[in-house]
């Protein structure tokens, strides 16, 4: 496809060059076609610039920090050079398939969903060698989804359950109005998670129920090596962000069905990891 307004998908990276080449693969094959891919470097020290350089496409868009800023800000560093009419975040070890911006611009240019300012997807898990390994589907199922619920279903769920930001497509105008700083009642576990509610402060989401985003959790990956005990205490301090932030009205309820879900989540995603990432790697 041609024709359409642009989108930005924006891909922050340090030290990525054993997936950055997966991951640009997906961006430049897509049959949405204007796009600007824009990357967001953290002073890495291995091959990854290079590699990018590598490719002959006037879209790709490399900016360098000065100095390595942290993860949680090169975040946010890589959505501020957005120009598109709509944004897309893409983590640098991760991707999506061939036609998912296509069909989220679809949804987005449709008149009938006018007060849409979020389209998220299924996503789908993958590993060390980027094989399918779980496909993660929405609890309710697809099509338009409330801001009320679009919230609320992931402290009934326990965790994200509205997706990663992989594969999800979101509106500037709307990614701009968020207040500074942005993502502030995020943590390590819930940042993708806060802009997301953010831009739900503004309006309603479309999930397509289709694996259009994919993830990848791998022996190295942060939720594997760094986090995977702490994430339901990161969770229950996340909801009580969103409880004490009034913009929310969130009852306390809320609070306790996410406190709950996380402890028993947290041990399910554990047992996954022993079963089909550890294992993989021994």
């Amino acid at each position: 496809m041609q024709d359409g307004p642009l989108v930005s998908i924006c891909i922050p990276v340090y030290n990525g060059d054993k997936y950055i080449d997966e991951t640009i693969s997906c961006c430049i094959n897509q049959t949405y076609k204007n796009l600007e891919i824009i990357i967001s470097d953290n002073c890495s020290t291995d091959n990854t610039i290079q590699l990018i350089k590598r490719y002959n496409d006037p879209r790709i868009k490399i900016f360098s920090n000065a100095c390595n800023i942290g993860l949680e800000a090169n975040y946010r560093k890589a959505l501020t050079y957005a120009t598109g009419k709509y944004m897309a975040f893409l983590g640098a070890d991760d991707g999506m398939t061939l036609d998912a911006v296509e069909k989220e611009v679809a949804i987005m240019e449709s008149p009938e969903f006018k007060n849409i300012v979020l389209v998220n997807t299924y996503i789908q898990i993958i590993n060390d060698e980027s094989k399918n390994v779980f496909l993660k589907k929405f609890i309710f199922g697809g099509g338009p989804l409330s801001a009320f619920w679009g919230i609320r279903s992931n402290f009934l769920y326990g965790s994200n359950t509205i997706g990663e930001p992989n594969g999800s497509l979101f509106k500037r105008e709307a990614y701009e109005k968020i207040p500074e700083p942005k993502f502030r009642n995020g943590n390590k576990w819930t940042l993708d998670l806060d802009m997301k509610f953010e831009l739900m402060l503004q309006g309603d989401s479309y999930m397509i129920p289709e694996p259009l985003g994919q993830f990848r959790i791998s022996s190295q990956s942060t939720s594997n090596k760094e986090l995977k005990f702490t994430q339901a205490k990161l969770f229950r301090q996340y909801a009580m962000a969103i409880y004490r932030d009034k913009r929310y009205n969130l009852s306390f309820f809320w609070v306790i069905t996410a406190t709950i879900n996380s402890w028993i989540l947290q041990i399910a995603r554990n047992v996954f990891y022993i079963l089909f990432i550890s294992k993989k790697n021994v």
